[in-house]
């Protein structure tokens, strides 16, 4: 089985939204990556999906169970928990990212679909704007950075700009901006957004594949998989700020 499902931003608007379809074989783990492939967040913080009585997230052990979200709440390890465990049998949730800034995404399932090969890459097939800069203080700090980078006249608004570019890649932050390519471009790799997969493909014996153009730059083929930079940079990242990178290169023959 699959699932569609929109999920959208609570307590902005006009809404912030995508529509998406996803296997159901994932993990809640999982699942967080895809929502944040979806909405181009940045997975600074921690999150939770929370369900009638029950909560799934990644266990704090500083805590003993009941602690944080109250005895008659079941927790449960986001890592390990099947999202059908649960999307089987209830038709919404809500999942927060950042406990800061508290983004709230309410989740709708819309459509509970048949398994096919199609069905087990998450997609994209609908949205609408961009989401919030990280840590720009929730929704009442993201209405004052709309009201200023909206006014021209503003002495703040170039350094608002600015500072939102670690969420645009350099390009100036625009609230109704969304592409559904970009997004599906994030949700190729959604599931291997993780530490794991990134020391399977980057560590050991290092990556090694071709070179190949991608959608705007060069890619690097492994075993039939193209990966962009832009994604490599990503797994860097969650290997540390540290990590000691060897890049060895073969230039391929040129033929004139």
């Amino acid at each position: 089985m699959a699932y569609q499902v929109k999920i959208s931003i609570m307590e902005i608007k006009p809404v912030i939204w995508r529509r998406l379809r996803i296997p159901d074989n994932i993990t809640f783990q999982q699942l967080h990556q895809i929502i944040q492939a979806a909405f181009g967040w940045l997975d600074y913080h921690l999150y939770k999906f929370e369900f009638d009585k029950i909560v799934i997230t990644i266990p704090d052990d500083q805590y003993a169970p009941g602690e944080l979200y109250g005895e008659d709440i079941t927790e449960l390890d986001s890592e390990v928990t099947k999202i059908n465990q649960l999307f089987d049998a209830n038709d919404r949730c809500e999942y927060e990212y950042d406990f800061g800034d508290s983004w709230n995404h309410e989740i709708t399932i819309e459509k509970r679909l048949k398994d096919t090969k199609k069905n087990r890459i998450p997609e994209c097939i609908g949205g609408a704007r961009f989401r919030p800069p990280e840590d720009v203080g929730g929704t009442g700090g993201y209405e004052n950075f709309v009201k200023i980078i909206k006014d021209q006249k503003n002495p703040e608004r170039e350094d608002m700009l600015s500072w939102a570019e670690k969420d645009t890649r350099g390009h100036i932050y625009d609230p109704g901006y969304f592409n559904i390519n970009e997004a599906n471009r994030r949700l190729l790799y959604a599931l291997e957004n993780d530490i794991k997969s990134a020391e399977k493909l980057l560590t050991g014996s290092g990556l090694t594949g071709s070179v190949k153009w991608g959608w705007s730059d060069p890619c690097i083929e492994v075993n039939s998989k193209r990966y962009s930079l832009e994604q490599i940079g990503n797994m860097l990242l969650r290997l540390g700020e540290d990590s000691i990178v060897t890049i060895k290169v073969k230039p391929a023959s040129r033929r004139y």
